[in-house]
């Protein structure tokens, strides 16, 4: 099983890179899953606040305060530890993951036995819908410093995201 994390701050284009990438991989009969290590702060959201996990715009604020919760609470490994149990399952089934929302350095180091394909998307708009103090968040910054990407990609048009996605896809024999 092949894993691919994609990393990225809100609004990055991390959501659209990992689409695409299914897209392509669904092409050449690869059975493909799309996660999240937000999933589980996501179902908290849900039983909490009565949010559908999926209409815009999120609970962010929410979302950061529990995420910061549960990382203090599990010395910053609890969203890595069940990704990796996911992970144990998944193999048995598919044949490539997508991680789509990597925001954390544990989250992409500490999946080192699985020798995924670290994608960085960046976008150059300076402008999100974010508050002031969901972009002064720790998500928001923590891979600001990160240099062990395999890959940094910028949000385009999707044509051009399919594109630079179609040579990491070849490159990696995907």
């Amino acid at each position: 099983m092949k894993v691919i994390l994609i990393a990225g701050k809100a609004r990055s284009g991390k959501t659209k890179a990992a689409h695409i990438l299914k897209k392509i991989l669904e092409e050449k009969k690869e059975k493909v899953v799309i996660t999240e290590y937000s999933k589980y702060i996501k179902l908290f959201a849900k039983d909490f606040l009565g949010w559908d996990m999926i209409s815009e715009p999120k609970p962010r604020s929410f979302l950061q305060e529990m995420g910061e919760y549960v990382r203090k609470l599990n010395r910053d490994i609890y969203f890595v530890e069940r990704m990796k149990e996911d992970l144990r399952i998944y193999e048995h089934f598919v044949d490539v993951v997508i991680i789509s929302d990597v925001r954390m350095p544990k989250e992409l180091d500490e999946l080192k036995e699985f020798h995924p394909i670290k994608i960085q998307v960046a976008n150059d708009l300076q402008s999100y819908d974010l508050t002031e103090e969901q972009e002064a968040h720790e998500t928001e910054h923590a891979l600001d410093n990160y240099t062990s990407f395999d890959y940094t990609i910028q949000n385009k048009t999707e044509k051009e995201m399919k594109e630079i996605l179609l040579t990491i896809v070849k490159e990696n024999e995907l």
